[in-house]
């Protein structure tokens, strides 16, 4: 388990888990200041989330695929634990801020880092570890080109993450996102990508 987790980066991805805990707390960050009349904070929120599944990413592109295609142990499910991991710390912790009042737009980051561990899990199914991060990250984009609604406290439905914190049908799109994402990795064959190791 220790080489898997060299391998795999993990110091490096809890570095950048513990980071991002560390800006949602910060009471000089924009994660604790009263949302702004347009938004800023609750996109401030989203935007620093997508650290997290950049690194998870990254960490689960490390491998040796033909080495680990021969290996006993399921690294697929190794792969999906640490990303769950990461992601759960930064959503809970988000969500404990917000309840104790410490980040305003600790909500809108828990469910826009659920929702991306969602694209990133589907990506990751389809086109394997080292493009799964573009997935959560063009969604993102295209959030913050196209999101908007009929006015700027009020994004398109499809750019949910953008939404208050307190929106219902967001969390349900989330929940879809995220139940579709796991889905697909856990039913999709595992990908080898037999490119070198990025070390």
């Amino acid at each position: 388990m220790s080489l898997y987790l060299r391998v795999r980066g993990a110091r490096v991805i809890a570095s950048v888990v513990a980071v991002v805990v560390a800006l949602l707390a910060w009471p000089g960050s924009s994660m604790g200041a009263t949302p702004s009349p347009t938004g800023a904070t609750m996109m401030a929120g989203a935007f620093l989330a997508i650290a997290v599944p950049a690194v998870v990413g990254w960490g689960c592109a490390r491998g040796d695929g033909r080495l680990e295609s021969t290996g006993v142990r399921p690294i697929k499910w190794a792969d999906l634990a640490i990303t769950l991991v990461a992601t759960g710390v930064v959503a809970l912790v988000a969500v404990l801020l917000h309840a104790v009042g410490m980040a305003d737009a600790g909500l809108v980051a828990a469910r826009a880092v659920l929702t991306y561990l969602g694209f990133l899990l589907l990506a990751a199914a389809f086109a394997g570890w080292r493009l799964a991060p573009v997935a959560p990250a063009l969604f993102l984009l295209a959030v913050a080109v196209f999101g908007r609604g009929e006015d700027i406290e009020h994004p398109a439905r499809w750019a949910f993450i953008a939404a208050r914190g307190d929106d219902s049908a967001s969390w349900l799109l989330t929940g879809i996102v995220l139940v579709v994402g796991m889905a697909a990795y856990l039913v999709a064959p595992r990908r080898l990508d037999l490119s070198p190791s990025t070390e």
